[in-house]
């Protein structure tokens, strides 16, 4: 992966999956499921926890729909969504009057299953299937506001390649912006691997677990914990791929 500047970002919350306190996955210490440590800001709570849960739901609307389009039992994918790692986070892009319309975040794909993203501002560009970076900017009609949906590397896994993880960045930009994303995941330890329909024999998408991807490309992306490998105090799963493994970065090198 190519490692672009960075966009000073702040206000930066994330939103886990909440548990209850004696759920079997949350007494093992499961990354990214349980109660949450809520900032002392009023009015902030719940507001956020009813974005998390509608927004869920809404996930688990549309994962029917991927099950549907993939030809498969529309509740296909409801038990390995009980008590999943999905994260919202909510970033603030400070404005920055020396900013230049360049890109900030670097090129990437969610690590997860699809994402529901909600911005206020244009900055999201997308990787199309020419290996070219496309603006995807908030689609607005009166009140209403349109999500993008990125495909994650979990789905590439699940369906050989069939849909393709989606490539993006950030660019950095002088105006102030305001990004949701819900990254949508399934079970902690459940093996993603090619459906049936999919796996001829010849696949080079080998099984993964949720759990273990999300972590190990963790390792690999954050500076603090490729430190951490570096040192021993933390080492990759057994079953873990390298970064820029997925979606079109596999093939083209980000600019």
């Amino acid at each position: 992966m190519v490692v672009q500047p960075r966009i000073k970002v702040s206000c930066q919350k994330a939103k886990k999956f909440p548990a209850p306190e004696d759920h079997p996955l949350v007494q093992a210490n499961t990354p990214l499921i349980g109660q949450n440590e809520w900032p002392e800001l009023e009015n902030f709570k719940a507001p956020v926890l009813d974005y998390y849960e509608t927004l869920f739901a809404l996930g688990k609307t549309l994962f029917s729909g991927f099950a549907l389009a993939l030809g498969l039992p529309e509740d296909h994918f409801d038990s390995m969504i009980s008590c999943p790692p999905s994260k919202l986070r909510l970033i603030h892009y400070p404005f920055d009057e020396n900013a230049e319309d360049r890109p900030g975040i670097g090129a990437h794909t969610d690590y997860e299953c699809f994402t529901m993203l909600l911005a206020d501002q244009p900055g999201l560009e997308v990787m199309n299937d020419n290996g070219e970076w496309i603006d995807a900017p908030p689609v607005k009609n009166g009140d209403e506001e349109a999500f993008v949906i990125n495909i994650g590397d979990m789905l590439e896994v699940l369906t050989a390649g069939k849909f393709v993880a989606t490539s993006h960045r950030v660019r950095k930009v002088a105006q102030e912006r305001y990004s949701f994303p819900l990254f949508f995941a399934c079970d902690y330890h459940t093996l993603i691997r090619p459906l049936e329909q999919f796996d001829d024999g010849s696949t080079e998408y080998k099984t993964l677990s949720i759990g273990e991807h999300m972590y190990s490309q963790a390792l690999q992306t954050y500076r603090y914990l490729r430190e951490k490998v570096a040192k021993g105090e933390a080492s990759l799963p057994e079953r873990a791929t390298g970064v820029a493994t997925f979606g079109h970065l596999k093939n083209n090198k980000p600019s």
